[in-house]
């Protein structure tokens, strides 16, 4: 398990400090020891951060999580659905054990064989913890191309965390705790859209994630696009890559993409009709300083009848 630590925090969202984000190897065993993710889902280190496992019960809406720091292992920490999401397509839940204790804020989605979560904690003592996790149930099934094509596409809504204070909405209260003391905060999220082009001839991954917002303590701030490169699907339906900021991009021009991150996924269902996954990108825009981001998505095949344009050309001849 890594500890991440926020040594300077976004400048747009907290004081500046120090240096930039350092990863330090977690010796004393954090909070407890993580569960191992699913042997057939190999989410990698750089996914899953400091989160060990998410069990999201779709049926009853409930989340525990297992592997932050101090969330209560061995006796795993439950937390608390938020009645209106903050992203479109997640259930959003939140966790804190008390008014001096983290704050947490989970995003989780499910489909018939998929799920997948990201959870992220507010800075408190100039850290954060955060990850993400995916997991399939049964065996891989590929799905089926169009007739006369190689090709398929995903498609649906992106979440994630951010590294910096977001807006308050169910902190515990401190009365009479002095200004200086370093409370806790809510983190900042990403919101956007997304969809993965999944090659079955040459098992290449490409996509991208689009008309991402991240929501923060100062307001909301647009983010660049991010693309999807490089990726490899394996024999067994999991997928893994690199993430670049797209040259493409009109509103955040750069003159060279380079490596600034990995996803990471599963395709599973009965025929093969989802995807779920996660990322971590780092230094993506100029409007922070040591951004990191920690995100999920669980997106579903397109199909002859859906409306969303990326589905209506993906599906064109």
């Amino acid at each position: 398990m890594k500890r991440i630590v926020a040594v300077c925090a976004l400048t747009a969202l907290v004081a500046a400090c120090g240096n930039g984000p350092r990863e330090e190897d977690d010796t004393d065993g954090g909070s407890g020891t993580p569960t191992d993710p699913p042997t057939d889902t190999g989410v990698p280190d750089a996914i899953a951060g400091d989160l060990g496992s998410i069990n999201f019960n779709a049926a009853t809406n409930t989340l525990t999580v297992t592997g932050l720091s101090q969330d209560g292992t061995p006796v795993v920490n439950e937390y608390t659905r938020v009645a209106t999401s903050f992203v479109d397509g997640y259930e959003t839940f939140t966790g804190q054990n008390d008014p001096l204790g983290r704050h947490a804020t989970a995003f989780v989605a499910s489909r018939d064989g998929v799920q997948a979560g990201v959870v992220m904690t507010g800075p408190q003592f100039n850290t954060f913890f955060g990850g993400s996790f995916f997991e399939r149930t049964g065996a891989y099934v590929a799905p089926t191309a169009p007739e006369s094509r190689f090709d398929v596409t995903y498609y649906g809504n992106y979440a994630a965390g951010l590294n910096g204070a977001g807006p308050v909405t169910d902190l515990l209260p401190t009365p009479g705790v002095d200004p200086s003391v370093d409370t806790p905060s809510q983190t900042a999220y990403i919101r956007g859209l997304m969809f993965v082009n999944v090659d079955l001839n040459d098992l290449s991954v490409e996509g991208e994630i689009y008309n991402r917002l991240a929501t923060t303590a100062g307001g909301d701030i647009d983010l660049p696009d991010l693309v999807l490169v490089d990726g490899t699907l394996t024999d067994d339906g999991t997928f893994s890559g690199n993430i670049e900021q797209d040259e493409s991009d009109p509103d955040f021009p750069i003159s060279d993409a380079s490596d600034i991150g990995d996803f990471a996924g599963v395709i599973g269902g009965p025929s093969g009709e989802f995807v779920a996954g996660g990322t971590r990108v780092t230094d993506f825009t100029d409007s922070f300083e040591g951004e990191i981001e920690h995100g999920v998505f669980v997106l579903d095949l397109c199909v002859e009848g859906n409306t969303d344009p990326i589905c209506v050309n993906a599906l064109q001849p």
